[in-house]
């Protein structure tokens, strides 16, 4: 399929759409497994506090992913060359271990030594500012959907250019800047649109 200025906006649009369908088609599958992997995480802590520390170490560990990510996806655009299934494989592996953090003595910090910027303290502050408990674990609980969410999209793009190199290639071929923002402002959207209008509808 040849990718031109007349049919590109669709294209991204059937990819990131298409990335999306499995959870779009089966919220409460993804909903009862994530929200499984929280209870497992609140069962392995000692207290509230313990378990919204943990939260927010998640949360900047997934933000700093979709960001490396995006990043990634942005140098293949840039090169002109999607990598093989191995390279990317590879790749995701490289930004899941790059961007894990860690809780230590209370303190959140990455594990491959990185400080935390002005701009994640900045986010993780908001959470301090929701005064009820029950609140502010319910605040993080959305973001951590939201999150996970938009990853598994991500991660079903990754698979799709790997699979369909010439169209991929295509799509990079002009402006691949706003190219990757467009799939990321795409993958947001259907993020959202993949989200409860209550998150503890399971």
């Amino acid at each position: 399929m040849e990718i031109n200025e007349k049919n590109k906006q669709n294209v991204i649009s059937a990819l990131v759409e298409a990335a999306a369908r499995p959870i779009l088609e089966a919220k409460s599958y993804w909903y009862q497994s994530i929200y499984n992997v929280l209870r497992g995480k609140k069962q392995n802590t000692k207290t509230e506090d313990e378990y919204i520390t943990l939260l927010k170490s998640d949360i900047i560990s997934l933000k700093k992913l979709w960001n490396r990510e995006l990043d990634v996806i942005y140098s293949w655009a840039e090169n002109h060359t999607i990598p093989e299934s191995d390279k990317i494989n590879e790749a995701i592996l490289k930004i899941e271990n790059d961007s894990e953090t860690e809780v230590c003595d209370g303190k959140i910090r990455f594990k491959n030594g990185e400080g935390l910027d002005k701009n994640v303290l900045e986010f993780i502050e908001r959470y301090n500012a929701i005064q009820d408990e029950d609140g502010r674990i319910r605040a993080l609980h959305e973001d951590y959907i939201y999150l996970k969410i938009r990853d598994y999209i991500t991660l079903n793009i990754y698979q799709f250019l790997s699979e369909n190199k010439q169209i991929s290639e295509g799509l990079f071929k002009d402006d691949p800047k706003d190219t990757v923002q467009r799939i990321g402002d795409l993958t947001s959207n259907y993020a959202d649109m993949c989200m409860y209008d209550d998150v503890d509808d399971e």
